[in-house]
């Protein structure tokens, strides 16, 4: 069975941990811990709101990191991320 990772946890690890999500978010890195745990309006690991969600989608697609809308809504297994962040290294070593 694969660990499925929460949307949050998935930014995390495409983007580079807290510092960089909350810079994707425009937010400070402090209102991203919050996040993790449900609220009234949230899932635990749910990413508030669509415009923060377009602003994270849009700090990856300019940077190549290869987080998707759907990684937003649904999270993703943990092999997924895995795939990207080997494609990744891979196309990068390449460039070296």
């Amino acid at each position: 069975m694969t660990a499925h990772l929460t949307p949050v946890q998935v930014c995390e690890a495409l983007l580079g941990g807290v510092d960089r999500v909350a810079k994707a978010a425009g937010v400070h890195r402090t209102t991203v811990f919050p996040w993790r745990r449900a609220s009234a309006i949230r899932d635990a690991g749910d990413v508030p709101g669509a415009r923060v969600m377009r602003r994270i989608l849009a700090y990856s697609a300019a940077r190549g990191l290869g987080l998707t809308a759907d990684h937003l809504i649904w999270g993703a297994p943990r092999a997924e991320v895995d795939e990207i962040l080997l494609r990744r290294d891979t196309a990068r070593e390449a460039a070296e």
